[in-house]
């Protein structure tokens, strides 16, 4: 399966079931899909290390994120440790859902 379809699947479940819906891809990244009250959050990131800026483009690409996207941070990657002490790099993009007319 692609990832646009993976991804498309997630962003569906997570607006029907109202939940976060995690992607764990096979090269380390993760994407995190939400969708409230019509705004797309994917969040991307990697643990120990930075996502790259091919694979960045990559996911913008393969999600379908508009281009006038908000991008946090706005510039670099922010670290966050989770419980277990592991720093994960990551980068969210949100923005409104287009209603079909």
């Amino acid at each position: 399966m692609s990832l646009a379809d993976m991804f498309l699947q997630a962003k569906i479940q997570a607006q029907r079931t109202h939940t976060d819906r995690p992607l764990n891809l096979a090269g380390g990244a993760r994407l995190v899909v939400r969708v409230q009250d019509e705004i797309v959050t994917l969040t991307i990131s990697r643990k120990k290390k930075r996502v790259g800026d091919t694979e960045l483009l990559t996911f913008k690409r393969d999600c379908n994120v508009p281009e006038g996207a908000v991008r946090f941070p706005q510039e670099g990657q922010n670290p966050r440790e989770a419980a277990d002490g592991t720093t994960w790099w990551y980068v969210a993009y949100r923005w409104r859902e287009e209603t079909p007319e």
